[in-house]
């Protein structure tokens, strides 16, 4: 687990290097154009910096906390999805009630149908072709179905709504189980439709490139404040300061967009994975697949 959390902080620091690495060189050629050519204007009100620091500070952590917000409700929704896969399955094999032999087939079919269902919608998610691993649960007819649809995975959740109501149609479901299956059912539908709104709501570009100009431009007089007081000192204190800023822009900017396939992605394909090695367990089929771990650098 070290050695994940290791190889995610170094691939952000790749990102924020260039920019804390010229900082600094700034802040270097500032004090020796200070120190030996006597550029005295180039002295900063330190009152100033203060002031830009703290507003700094404030934007910086309402960013940081807006894209974890992003992030964590992606998570809610995908563990939702977990927990409602299993329901569904759960209450199809109690709630339905017919011939051992004709149950099984229909509680088989609307469980391929939803671990089809939770591979689309990753899929989709992460702009992936969407049928890979989930054309392994249909048959012809419904690949041919879905196929024809924009939104694969809502055409999924339709096959299975007309499975339960034919079921239904046949008296196999009381009205009161029939209700509760189609409450499942609907949880999982705004579940997806939560996770399409995070995918689809881009975060206000305005807003992100102001944070960035506003870093850059403290990073700039902040040298200029410091060189009057505490010398070449200040060349070290603009590197560790500037570092704080650009680490933790840079970890917001990676929250933000929880569906893209970066370090700290929502696990997707392992949940997918997980929910369909529980599902087929349920009902006793076979093979079981594999367990997917979460891949290299995810920190949950």
């Amino acid at each position: 687990m070290y050695v994940k959390e290791v190889f995610s902080i170094w691939r952000l620091l790749k990102g924020i290097w260039p920019g804390v690495l010229a900082v600094t060189t700034y802040a270097a050629v500032v004090f020796y154009l200070y120190q030996y050519h006597q550029w005295h204007f180039l002295i900063f009100p330190l009152s100033i910096i203060s002031i830009v620091g703290t507003a700094l500070s404030l934007l910086l952590g309402f960013r940081t906390n807006s894209a974890y917000d992003r992030w964590w409700e992606a998570r809610k929704s995908w563990g939702a999805i977990v927990n409602d896969s299993r329901t569904l399955i759960r209450q199809s094999l109690a709630f339905i009630k017919t011939e051992p032999e004709e149950k099984k087939e229909i509680v088989h079919n609307i469980t391929h149908l939803q671990i089809a269902w939770c591979y689309a919608l990753c899929n989709t998610l992460r702009g992936d072709p969407v049928l890979v691993s989930a054309n392994l649960h249909l048959n012809e007819q419904e690949l041919e179905y879905v196929s024809k649809h924009s939104n694969v995975p809502n055409a999924i959740l339709f096959l299975i709504q007309q499975r339960i109501n034919d079921a239904y149609d046949k008296d196999y479901l009381h009205p009161l189980f029939f209700q509760n299956l189609d409450d499942t059912l609907s949880r999982l539908c705004d579940a997806m439709g939560q996770c399409e709104r995070i995918k689809n709501t881009i975060f206000p570009t305005q807003y992100s490139f102001f944070v960035h100009f506003i870093i850059f431009l403290f990073t700039l007089i902040l040298p200029m404040g410091l060189i009057d007081s505490i010398g070449r000192i200040a060349i070290p204190i603009t590197f560790l300061i500037s570092f704080l800023f650009f680490y933790v822009e840079g970890i917001s900017y990676v929250m933000q967009s929880p569906f893209e396939g970066n370090h700290n992605d929502i696990p997707m394909t392992a949940l997918s994975r997980t929910i369909e090695i529980n599902l087929l367990q349920i009902i006793d089929a076979s093979p079981i697949p594999d367990k997917i771990l979460p891949k290299d650098g995810y920190i949950m």
